[in-house]
């Protein structure tokens, strides 16, 4: 019977008032087993018998005293185990972390290189205060065109007009089309 309760506790932790229990269990069944087998001895070996269950009781005891005095602490010891956990854990990323950056310093880093600095470019921009090899496209991008003038638009709007005249006289034009006239609104 106690030994199914112990099964049924499982882990690697019993509670105290169970271990107790279990105490108390089996010094009953050694009694029990004890008054059973005595009638059938001499009186010697009766009290040899009996000076033997009240030692290993009295042992028994003893080591349950121990654990009580010792559970007190168990509160103790539990965080001192958790500090225990978490330095090791601790420890371990350390050693990772460790081997990580000794394997990049082999593998990575010795192919790393700068790329040349641009001296002469930095020269000029301190020189002259401004950057004459900038791409164009970076410059448009950036900087906005200037707008065209109204003269720029007459003449772009007049060579425009007279390309559209051309196109008109060298093709045939549909029929729908030859009705439409373009004009200033």
């Amino acid at each position: 019977h106690a030994q199914q309760k112990m099964a049924d506790a499982g882990g690697s932790s019993i509670r105290l008032p169970l271990l107790i229990d279990f105490l108390l269990q089996k010094t009953y069944d050694d009694l029990t087993r004890l008054s059973e087998l005595l009638p059938r001895k001499s009186d010697v070996e009766r009290k040899i018998e009996i000076v033997k269950f009240a030692s290993r009781t009295r042992q028994r005891f003893i080591s349950q005293l121990a654990v009580v005095k010792w559970a007190a602490s168990a509160e103790k010891v539990d965080k001192c185990q958790e500090i225990a956990q978490q330095l090791e854990q601790k420890s371990l990323l350390f050693v990772d972390t460790a081997d990580q950056l000794s394997r990049l310093s082999r593998e990575i880093l010795p192919k790393a290189k700068l790329p040349n600095f641009a001296v002469p470019a930095a020269v000029d921009v301190l020189t002259t205060g401004t950057y004459s090899c900038l791409p164009l496209c970076i410059k448009e991008k950036i900087i906005p065109p200037t707008p065209i003038t109204s003269e720029q638009t007459l003449e772009t709007l007049s060579r425009l007009d007279y390309l559209i005249q051309q196109r008109l006289v060298a093709t045939t034009v549909p029929k729908p089309l030859r009705k439409l006239q373009v004009g200033k609104m």
